[in-house]
């Protein structure tokens, strides 16, 4: 009894924590439903969710397209890729808390974590000192754009990710360009 009483209350303090991560800082329920409804664009924007991993039954907070997270859904609840469906997989994403469990390796690989905290925690520093408005205004010049486009093409993403992880926090809603592949920032939201 002693462990299914520890194992609740250290997996309680867990998702406080992350809850606490993310309400700590900038980002908003709009944010995170303006990144789904808009996730059919060629542009999509980015979010933040809570991913459980069931085995370990520790929680963390991802940085993903709103369009990865829905087919995560889709691959997860072996949702077909129809309108109809799709619909539902949005409906799942907007209906509950911010926090997902995938088992389905599909669904694990579509909103995987390749950035690591170190990395994230870089950004943080690098952005601490910027104003929002400084931020939006160093996105929409490309002044950013060196911080993530450096080393092999492979990890840009990665690194972008990892940027857009930092400028959610920091309440700028970012999305990733469809011809440029560049982040871009959100300006018909309305903060």
């Amino acid at each position: 009894m002693r462990f299914r009483t520890k194992l609740f209350f250290g997996a309680l303090i867990s998702a406080i924590s992350v809850a606490t991560a993310v309400a700590g800082s900038n980002y908003s329920e709009s944010m995170y439903r303006r990144a789904i409804l808009d996730g059919d664009s060629t542009s999509p924007l980015y979010l933040l969710f809570t991913l459980h991993d069931a085995k370990t039954g520790k929680d963390r907070v991802v940085c993903t397209l709103g369009s990865g997270l829905v087919g995560a859904i889709h691959f997860e609840r072996h949702l077909d890729f129809d309108s109809p469906s799709h619909k539902k997989a949005k409906a799942i994403a907007l209906s509950q808390p911010h926090r997902f469990s995938f088992t389905n390796r599909e669904a694990l690989h579509t909103v995987e974590l390749g950035y690591s905290e170190a990395m994230l925690n870089d950004f943080r520093s690098r952005l601490a000192k910027m104003s929002r408005s400084q931020l939006i205004a160093a996105v929409e010049s490309h002044e950013l754009d060196g911080l993530y486009k450096i080393g092999p093409t492979s990890r840009w993403n990665t690194r972008q990710e990892a940027l857009a992880h930092a400028l959610l926090e920091r309440g700028v809603l970012v999305g990733k360009a469809d011809i440029t592949g560049g982040l871009f920032v959100e300006r018909t939201f309305f903060w």
